[in-house]
């Protein structure tokens, strides 16, 4: 069986090239501050830190970092986002009755207070884990994070039956080395949460478009030529941070619906699929991007 798919995507707010930057809440950081975190998301990167990593990019990718400073962690960002691993803890005791009430460490630094089934996001490498809950033996675990794992699931059992010590376990995640469809089927994971991010990404590009052309309206009524009017100056404020985020949304959604294709196109079947001929198709036009795939 063949299937094809085709995405178009169409960017045709002239309000995004009026402003370079979004409103922020907390504080503006200067010039200063934006290249000095960077350059720190870049080392950090390098280092595979990478929550430090994005709480920089954090700080760089604000509106009052100066343009390309400020695009280029807009890039970097969702490098950082696809490389960072997740994983969801399950917690139970020896009956096999779900705990959430259990504090978790990483190299004794605090990570969870609660576990409550959602994916937490790591650095990649060996981390040593601690699990405590009330009037239960410490439960440790020594696991290697691979770098772009995604909601990986590592269920621990906390307490011990009756005269059993309690003990240490180490566990490596990961499927093991004989399962040769392993690589193809992460690949194809990865693609899915990519895409995920790219339809998330142009679904609130969407929404910062239409806002941003509802309030460029509202503006040109309230100051049609020069505007002195401070309500005319806060709505086109307003419309100008609207079209920003907007074109933001747009380029991690197409970036993460390219990065999709790719990985999902370029993933080895395993002996159990048809092998046909797969072709992929990615076009770039005037305000569009244009993804077209057969397989």
């Amino acid at each position: 069986m063949r299937h094809s798919f085709q995405f178009t995507v169409s960017t045709c707010l002239f309000l995004i090239s009026m402003s370079a930057g979004w409103t922020v809440l907390a504080a503006d950081p200067t010039t200063a501050d934006c290249l000095s975190a960077s350059e720190a998301s870049l080392v950090l990167r390098n280092q595979h830190k990478l929550r430090d990593a994005r709480a920089q990019i954090f700080v760089c990718s604000a509106a009052s970092c100066p343009p390309d400073v400020r695009d280029e962690c807009v890039r970097r960002a969702g490098e950082v986002n696809a490389a960072m691993p997740t994983i969801v803890f399950e917690t139970t005791d020896v009956a096999g009755n779900d705990l959430v009430a259990v504090k978790v460490t990483m190299d004794g630094q605090p990570l969870a207070d609660r576990l409550e089934g959602t994916a937490i996001s790591l650095d990649p490498g060996e981390h040593i884990f601690t699990f405590e809950s009330a009037a239960q033996p410490i439960v440790q675990k020594q696991l290697v994070i691979r770098e772009g794992e995604k909601n990986r699931r590592e269920r621990v059992t906390i307490g011990t039956a009756s005269g059993e010590k309690n003990r240490e376990e180490r566990v490596t995640i990961g499927k093991t080395s004989g399962d040769k469809s392993n690589g193809m089927e992460t690949q194809r994971v990865l693609a899915i949460a990519a895409a995920g991010v790219g339809v998330v990404g142009v679904v609130v590009g969407m929404g910062f478009g239409l806002d941003a052309m509802s309030k460029h309206d509202e503006a040109s009524k309230a100051c049609p030529n020069q505007c002195t009017d401070p309500n005319g100056v806060n709505l086109w404020n307003k419309a100008v941070s609207s079209g920003n985020v907007s074109t933001i949304g747009f380029v991690v959604g197409a970036a993460g619906l390219i990065g999709g294709a790719m990985l999902w196109f370029t993933a080895k079947p395993t002996s159990t699929e048809v092998h046909e001929q797969t072709v992929m198709q990615v076009g770039f036009g005037l305000g569009s991007v244009k993804l077209r795939g057969v397989w």
